[in-house]
């Protein structure tokens, strides 16, 4: 078994059981753990199975959370049937880049939701707006033009 392949199965094996954070964090240090070996061949032969890793590192995942783990853990199935595991990339090169993994992703009534709020502000500023430009007419511009007509008019009396 290469790095790449074990990196790959405990991923696979990590993959709608944990949130993206945490198979980012234990990726991270497996391939960091390999790295620092010796060899890459004694490194994989110590760990062994990645399928039991991952399984260890499930049960204390859901052990760590306790009555949320089944919330985290269908958050972890949400992030998965979005596709958002379909995009990791790690470095198996000498190269030191981190895993990455991109978990951001909308649900279509997130999306809605976000929608109508940007919905709602226009309307709301659309609104203040109309208001704005009725106390203009109804106040303001009657009160203008009171205050020219009065200077027209004393400037006229002024010059007579």
């Amino acid at each position: 078994m290469t790095k790449k392949e074990f990196l790959d199965e405990l991923t696979e094996s990590l993959a709608g059981n944990v949130p993206s954070d945490v198979i980012a964090d234990n990726i991270n240090y497996y391939k960091n753990y390999i790295e620092s070996s010796a060899s890459v061949e004694d490194a994989l032969e110590e760990l062994g199975d990645p399928h039991l890793i991952a399984r260890t590192i499930i049960d204390s995942f859901m052990a760590s959370k306790g009555p949320m783990a089944d919330y985290y853990v269908e958050q972890a199935r949400n992030e998965y049937s979005n596709g958002s595991y379909d995009n990791v990339n790690y470095n198996t090169n000498d190269n030191p880049s981190d895993y990455e993994m991109n978990s951001f992703s909308l649900k279509w009534y997130e999306k809605l939701v976000g929608i109508i709020i940007v919905v709602a502000v226009v309307a709301m500023l659309l609104v203040l707006g109309a208001v704005a430009v009725k106390i203009i007419i109804r106040v303001i511009l009657p009160i203008v033009i009171v205050l020219l007509a009065v200077r027209f008019i004393a400037d006229n009396f002024r010059k007579d």
